[in-house]
């Protein structure tokens, strides 16, 4: 009170090498992790949406109307005995549900080794262990997410094209047109011999003829 403010002193950063490779990176940044989980458990599926959303720009369609809520399924002891994953299968049941799932259940329960908040755990409070094993594209196997981030630098060009099209929206204001997305795979390897700088990613958005002709039309308004 009194109108006074304290005084903070200048904070210096400073950056330091991340030891433990099960941390570091946006993937388990904790303010993702707590983005895609509830109150008290994790989101799978969300997670898994998120990652083909945000690093792959190919969000998954909504859920169908009528598929009733998980818990609805499962006697409420017997679910105290399940991992997640396991209820998660009953989903896979649905057909209507299996073709979505098939793509997000991977994704997500790659990053089942982090909780709410993005600690490492593995084992469930139930004591159940906790099992990351999945495929990403169908292609390559992971079982953890150690592993899982090395399979998803396999997939660079699928993720530079990506970043390329986040930016793109962003930069025109817009969804892109068919012709716009093919043009982001000539882009990306343009880039892909300096591995990509974002200076270069920038440059190569704005040279870009729908956004040199998008900056014309908002001049001549």
């Amino acid at each position: 009170g009194g109108g006074k403010f304290l005084k903070v002193d200048k904070v210096n950063y400073t950056r330091l090498p991340i030891k433990d490779k099960r941390f570091g990176g946006i993937l388990n940044n904790a303010a993702v992790m707590t983005m895609t989980s509830g109150s008290q458990e994790t989101h799978p599926i969300t997670r898994g949406a998120w990652v083909l959303e945000a690093l792959f720009n190919a969000p998954p369609p909504p859920p169908p109307a009528n598929v009733p809520l998980l818990d609805e399924k499962i006697d409420v002891e017997k679910l105290k005995k399940m991992t997640l994953r396991e209820r998660f299968s009953i989903h896979r049941e649905d057909a209507n549900c299996a073709g979505c799932h098939s793509r997000l259940d991977p994704l997500g329960f790659a990053l089942e080794h982090f909780d709410a908040t993005g600690r490492w755990r593995n084992e469930y409070d139930n004591g159940l262990p906790i099992d990351a094993e999945g495929k990403l594209f169908k292609k390559h196997k992971f079982s953890n997410a150690l592993e899982f981030k090395t399979a998803l630098m396999k997939e660079e060009q699928r993720f530079v094209r990506s970043f390329y099209g986040h930016l793109m929206k962003y930069a025109l204001s817009r969804k892109l047109t068919p012709m716009e997305s093919v043009g982001l795979d000539q882009a990306a390897q343009k880039t892909a011999s300096d591995r990509h700088p974002l200076r270069s990613i920038i440059k190569e958005i704005a040279m870009h003829e729908s956004f040199t002709q998008f900056k014309h039309q908002g001049e001549n308004q």
